[in-house]
């Protein structure tokens, strides 16, 4: 009677080695033959799954989006206009360690993506979505009367965008200059000033 090969659960193996190893390694040093090693399968095995490790780092930092999404989704469903926003951009934000780890592997994406056209792809998908999300929050406070008609929800949304890689890298570069708190303070002296104009 041949094996029962329960797929789905071999290839989360597979996605949560990659993670772990990305963590601990890097994604330079994080290999096909590491990742195999390290879910306790055989490189073959995982090559049967995924064809290189292009795709493979893609399911992880799908896999790595779902949490950081839900949380988005929820907090958007529960507030609306300046509130949401404000809820979506701190659940962008490194704040625990599963979220500073995604940043992590969000950082070393950056990185390869000069390298690599399926990052690249992925990075521009990835951007794509998450400015995608704010401008729609800015244009949800505009038809609520929150924020002026005139105000460009593109262009503003590009800001916040790179205000949070700019809080991001510099919590991940020294958490004691950027702690929790002021994290916060610049998120909602921003809006502040973006509210009242």
């Amino acid at each position: 009677m041949p094996k029962i090969v329960d797929h789905a659960g071999r290839r989360q193996d597979f996605i949560e080695a990659a993670y772990q190893t990305i963590l601990e390694e890097g994604l330079a040093k994080t290999t096909i033959r590491s990742v195999a090693k390290r879910a306790g399968y055989t490189t073959g095995a995982l090559v049967h799954y995924f064809k290189n490790k292009e795709e493979l780092i893609g399911h992880v930092l799908e896999e790595n989006g779902k949490e950081v999404r839900q949380r988005m989704v929820e907090a958007h469903e529960s507030d609306k206009g300046r509130a949401a926003l404000r809820a979506v951009l701190h659940e962008a934000l490194p704040h625990d360690d599963r979220s500073v780890a995604s940043w992590r592997i969000w950082m070393a994406l950056w990185y390869h993506a000069e390298e690599s056209k399926e990052m690249r792809a992925e990075e521009h998908n990835r951007y794509s979505e998450w400015l995608g999300r704010i401008r729609g929050l800015l244009e949800e406070s505009q038809a609520l009367g929150e924020l002026d008609s005139r105000l460009d929800p593109d262009s503003e949304a590009q800001s916040l965008v790179a205000l949070c890689d700019g809080i991001g890298v510099q919590y991940l570069m020294d958490r004691k200059r950027m702690p929790s708190q002021q994290i916060a303070s610049i998120i909602d002296s921003y809006l502040d000033r973006l509210y009242s104009a």
